[in-house]
């Protein structure tokens, strides 16, 4: 099952990161407007086979970060 999680921007842009979390492991990073579901400008970091390891893994973290601030804050996006 897909995991998704998305904090709005603190600045107040109308702006919001959202992170999808793969059934593999793999992460898709986004950046879009609030009003937005579904972004076309995305990067995605593989699990297995990455050239980028320590950043997958340190994005599998902002994931568990961004879920507890969620918790906290609810922002409901």
């Amino acid at each position: 099952m897909t995991r998704k999680i998305a904090r709005k921007c603190d600045m107040g842009s109308n702006t919001k990161l959202q992170l999808l979390i793969e059934e593999d492991g793999d992460v898709i990073v986004s950046v879009m407007k609030t009003t937005d579901r579904v972004s076309f400008q995305s990067v995605e970091f593989c699990m297995s086979g990455t050239q980028s390891p320590k950043t997958a893994a340190a994005l599998h973290n902002l994931y568990r970060a961004m879920v507890l601030d969620e918790e906290d804050r609810v922002q409901g996006l």
